[in-house]
């Protein structure tokens, strides 16, 4: 059911959408296969260097995401799971990464990125991920 809203929603901003909506999804690999419904998002642009948005992760829950545009595509994202166990921390809620938008053609733009941890697991290691995004800016 919340696929089915969230694609609602992604159907209907896109509809009245002005220069500061971007739709954005990250690809991910399930069973040999390509996938780019499950991580979809929305984004609306605050200004010329910050955007505010929300996710999916692929679970039918929802993740907060904010990106600042540093320099010439060159961007930081702060990414919080508030939908993650009530009883941990902030800092286990959050993840930092850094990430380029390369323009493909006209408002699309592939994304790959880098997240990480903020805090570091039992072992003491943060692991982080390389991932690859797409977006496409209204």
């Amino acid at each position: 059911m919340n696929k089915l809203f969230l694609t609602a929603m992604l159907a209907l901003i896109t509809t009245f959408a002005s220069a500061q909506f971007v739709a954005l999804t990250t690809i991910t690999e399930v069973e040999e296969e390509y996938n780019f419904t499950d991580k979809i998002g929305v984004g609306y642009n605050v200004s010329d260097k910050l955007m505010v948005g929300i996710t999916m992760n692929g679970e039918d829950k929802y993740k907060l995401l904010g990106r600042y545009n540093m320099y010439n595509g060159l961007w930081a994202t702060c990414i919080y799971d508030y939908e993650s166990d009530s009883d941990t921390d902030m800092s286990d809620k959050l993840d930092l990464g850094i990430g380029y938008s390369y323009n493909v053609w006209r408002n699309l733009y592939i994304d790959p990125y880098y997240v990480m941890p903020l805090k570091e697991d039992n072992d003491g290691k943060r692991e982080g991920e390389f991932k690859l995004g797409v977006s496409y800016k209204f």
